[in-house]
């Protein structure tokens, strides 16, 4: 009889510890679903978050309980590549006033803290552009298995560097009401601080979400082209759905993938600078998505739009999809 009567807590106690177990992550983007094959093309990301972890004594400034407010935290690796080409893949020649190909192979490790009015990420990027990010020879492959246009001018591509940023991101919870079915909508700012070689910019935004357990997936879903969602910062849930949208204004300072060096133009062809473009210092991005999840597994599957990277962009707007599975274990 009394463990009958403690089984209620002892189911509670792993529904508690579940949620807060390691999560696995998989990330596609692709601008394939709207029939274009331009600008921020593709990503793929593979990452392992943590389960809950009690911070080290030189780790403690970057969680949020070291501040006061309860946290769960965690730690994040993420392997990633970016992939970016011009307008016209099939042009032979290096293309005027069009951005440039550009990849960037890298490894991202974020410090989480999480609460259910605030969340945060410090970030330390690292990798690669140029040949050693391997971009051709996977794009070649994935469009001769799809039967795609075949790409031909990775030759002129940004060259090899080494890159990378630190960087900070926050979510701040400014409203969250319960509205139908038990489900909430919230109201919450999200701002982001990246410096590096690659990119260096600040931005801040608004996201708008309705679904279930919103504070304990708060800081999941975040205003981004490349890869939106964020999985392994879901928190202390173990089963929930909600929508999500938002809208952010950036100014970025420098981009490796416009700004880099191409040796492949400047060694071979005449009037070399005729083929650089200006990067745009103020930048927006949208999102609209849907995640869901349960103690075992989830999914989510967002649209981005954005303004142009570049001032000679002959787009107003550049669009992709994104799709996350992630496990927990």
């Amino acid at each position: 009889m009394k463990y009958l009567r403690c089984l209620p807590l002892i189911l509670l106690s792993f529904s508690s510890l579940a949620s807060e177990r390691s999560t696995l992550t998989f990330a596609l983007d692709n601008d394939g679903i709207f029939g274009v094959d331009q600008d921020y093309t593709n990503g793929l990301f593979l990452g392992y978050t943590s389960s809950s972890i009690t911070p080290y004594d030189w780790v403690k400034p970057l969680s949020l309980s070291y501040w006061g407010a309860s946290s769960l935290d965690k730690w994040e690796i993420t392997i990633g590549h970016k992939m970016y080409t011009p307008s016209d893949i099939e042009a032979e020649k290096p293309l005027p006033n069009d951005r440039p190909y550009a990849g960037y192979l890298h490894t991202e490790f974020n410090y989480i803290s999480l609460n259910p009015q605030q969340a945060q990420r410090f970030n330390i990027t690292f990798g690669t552009t140029g040949e050693r990010a391997l971009s051709e020879d996977a794009q070649k492959l994935v469009h001769s298995i799809t039967k795609s246009d075949e790409p031909m001018g990775w030759e002129y591509q940004v060259d090899d560097e080494w890159a990378g940023s630190v960087g900070y991101l926050s979510h701040f919870n400014l409203m969250r009401n319960q509205v139908l079915a038990n489900t909430d909508f919230e109201i919450s700012n999200i701002s982001e601080i990246n410096v590096g070689n690659f990119r260096s910019d600040i931005q801040t935004g608004f996201m708008f979400r309705w679904g279930t357990d919103l504070g304990g997936n708060f800081g999941a879903a975040n205003i981004s082209t490349e890869n939106p969602f964020k999985a392994g910062m879901i928190g202390a849930s173990n089963t929930g759905w909600f929508t999500y949208a938002g809208l952010e204004g950036r100014y970025r300072f420098n981009d490796l993938t416009i700004e880099g060096d191409r040796s492949g133009i400047e060694d071979n062809w005449p009037n070399p600078e005729q083929y650089d473009v200006t990067l745009e210092n103020i930048q927006a991005t949208a999102v609209l998505g849907f995640a869901w999840y349960n103690q075992y597994v989830g999914a989510s599957f967002a649209l981005t739009a954005k303004t142009p990277d570049y001032k000679e962009a002959k787009e107003s707007v550049y669009t992709t999809g994104g799709i996350t599975m992630f496990a927990f274990f």
